[in-house]
């Protein structure tokens, strides 16, 4: 069963954002990733509990584009957050590019975030995968966005999954093709640049990180290095997935992340 969010826009300090919801209760905020969108959670969304709300990011949807550093998508988020939900905090769970904004914003801003939980991420990347995202920038900016398709494909998942699924490979090759090429190019050059390790250590709430195994695009040893670095992290590895477990396999997904946020 699929639950589909309500669509919604809303004035805040940085300007507007848009975002689906559904359901009420105990608020949990889950921002997307850079190479799919807030679709990619629909799968999993029959198995959260409370008040879900589901952003695009900077660039994505109808938000406002953001600005070159992923710092300034994370205040974007937090003045999201801040204009929906008031003073009450929220979990917080973020995949690849919506992880590491999740981050930022939590070391940032510790008053908003109760639980954390990043799936597919690090404090940054290595000399030796920040050049994936200079080529995709640079693609994109000379080809458009169907330039990149087929590396996000397999960034996105496994090669066996691409080919048991052709579906879903149509389906998120839609969801590129509509994707703001500026606002793609400006992430890109955000997270080529990023680096978290001095604001890690300011991150105050329960986090939980979550990888697949066979991520391509943030590798498991990304986030063991992250889960060193964040007193008392959990560090749950996925087997046989890659970097949008929530789409490949929601199940597993759902029994990674829900214990840790029924916990009191």
């Amino acid at each position: 069963m699929v639950t589909t969010l309500i669509d919604h826009n809303i004035g805040t300090r940085r300007g507007q954002v848009s975002y689906g919801e559904i359901g009420s209760g105990a608020p949990l905020v889950i921002l997307h990733s850079l190479l799919t969108d807030r679709t990619s959670f629909d799968a999993v969304l029959p198995g959260l509990e409370g008040r879900v709300v589901v952003p695009d990011l900077p660039g994505f949807g109808t938000t406002d584009r953001g600005g070159p550093d992923l710092v300034d998508h994370a205040d974007q988020m937090a003045a999201a957050i801040e204009a929906i939900f008031g003073d009450s905090p929220v979990t917080l769970l973020g995949n690849g590019l919506g992880a590491f904004v999740a981050l930022a914003l939590a070391a940032e801003r510790p008053d908003l975030v109760t639980r954390l939980i990043l799936v597919g991420c690090g404090v940054g990347f290595p000399a030796s995968a920040k050049g994936a995202f200079v080529d995709m920038a640079a693609a994109v900016e000379a080809e458009g966005m169907a330039a990149v398709v087929p590396t996000a494909l397999r960034r996105i998942f496994t090669e066996g999954y691409l080919g048991a699924h052709p579906e879903e490979a149509a389906a998120r090759t839609e969801v590129l093709l509509r994707t703001d090429p500026v606002a793609f190019v400006t992430a890109c050059r955000g997270l080529a640049t990023l680096d978290l390790t001095e604001r890690v250590g300011d991150v105050r709430a329960p986090t939980l990180i979550v990888v697949g195994e066979e991520d391509a695009a943030t590798p498991p040893a990304l986030a063991a290095d992250l889960q060193g670095r964040i007193p008392a992290a959990q560090l749950v590895v996925l087997p046989g997935l890659a970097h949008a477990p929530q789409i490949q396999d929601p199940d597993s997904f759902l029994r990674a992340i829900v214990p840790f946020m029924e916990v009191a």
